[in-house]
């Protein structure tokens, strides 16, 4: 048990799904912490989404502006000055000994720099090193900044910042979990189209054509592909839906939009716990962050590349006890490991650090 902890945490997340600020709330909770959630996309003017957005987008689609230009930075009402002087006006009300910002927010640096000395502010990047550019500018705000991805960290480094870590996702075992379910899909994927993600579809479509597809943008690229759009269940799914949806599912398949076969994937998403917690076998791309969660090859199978893939996926849908093996030793690890509690403790032993001077 943490001895010390924040009284008072703010979690800054850009939206409630997936719901991984309320996951680490109730982590700082069980901990005795008061938590208080700020979703940035969902804090917005309407003077943004009917004036600022629309006319920012038809003029770069008519190539009247530059890709990235704003023709609105720092009006008062666009998103990125509203949500962070919304965060900053939380902040000064609440009073967190601890704010804790995930993802890419994208606030102004004058609002960062407030809040760096109004209190402790740690920063989580939970997104692809491919994005790390996108950030590296704001990490000198931050008292601590973790990394998923042990790439982006690596990147960090590199730039010689102080007090950085890696941090891997935890696990809600409250809500992932076994049910008493008929298996009716031989497999599934859940998550956004992206082109990777597409070519991988395609090939698992020919090893079985009983399976399902959510996530948003799958139609618009697949309406006159028959094949997959008659599998598109919906643009996404949550909650107990989507825990419902594993467990009537034989094969679970994590395709990773940042991963390729040249380089391979840094940065163990969320599925490679929540889905063997279901007590259901996974099946993913090859990830070398994820052999630090889950053993492959004994707790999830592993692939190289789509070749290997779709072999993999042909021998655990012909070999019942292999997968059902597989399963439960996934679903023992997953259900003893790391959950969001521990993740809350290890935060508030570095933030304990930070306060009184050890780092």
């Amino acid at each position: 048990m943490v001895s010390n902890f924040p009284q008072r945490v703010l979690i800054v997340s850009y939206g409630p799904k997936p719901p991984l600020a309320e996951a680490m709330a109730a982590g700082f909770a069980s901990l005795g912490s008061q938590t208080r959630i700020f979703h940035s996309w969902l804090c917005n003017t309407l003077y943004d989404r009917f004036i600022i957005h629309p006319v920012n987008h038809y003029a770069r689609v008519l190539r009247l502006v530059p890709k990235n230009t704003n023709l609105f930075e720092g009006h008062p009402k666009s998103h990125k000055e509203w949500r962070s002087q919304e965060l900053l006006r939380l902040a000064q009300d609440f009073k967190p000994e601890l704010i804790v910002i995930t993802g890419i927010q994208r606030f102004t640096e004058a609002v960062l720099e407030q809040l760096h000395r109004l209190t402790t502010v740690f920063y989580w990047f939970s997104e692809s090193e491919d994005r790390f550019p996108e950030i590296k500018n704001e990490l000198k705000f931050y008292h601590h900044s973790y990394f998923f991805s042990s790439a982006a960290l690596a990147q960090a480094q590199e730039l010689g910042l102080k007090n950085l870590g890696f941090l891997q996702p935890g696990i809600d075992t409250n809500r992932f979990r076994p049910l008493p379910q008929r298996q009716i899909y031989d497999w599934c994927f859940v998550g956004q189209w992206h082109g990777r993600r597409q070519q991988y579809v395609a090939g698992l479509a020919e090893v079985s054509k009983n399976f399902v597809i959510y996530g948003p943008r799958w139609r618009k690229h697949n309406w006159q592909n028959p094949r997959i759009l008659f599998r598109i269940k919906g643009a996404g799914i949550w909650g107990d839906d989507v825990v419902t949806l594993y467990n009537q599912t034989k094969v679970v398949v994590n395709i990773s939009v940042w991963s390729d076969e040249t380089r391979g994937g840094a940065g163990a998403n969320t599925r490679l716990l929540e889905i063997p917690a279901c007590q259901v076998c996974l099946l993913s791309d090859f990830n070398r962050d994820a052999e630090l969660l889950m053993t492959p090859g004994k707790e999830f199978v592993s692939a190289q590349n789509l070749p290997e893939m779709q072999q993999q996926l042909a021998e655990l849908l012909a070999d019942d006890e292999q997968r059902r093996h597989i399963a439960l030793n996934g679903y023992h690890r997953a259900s003893t490991g790391r959950t969001y509690n521990d993740l809350a403790a290890q935060l508030c032993t570095d933030w304990e650090a930070q306060r009184t001077g050890d780092r």
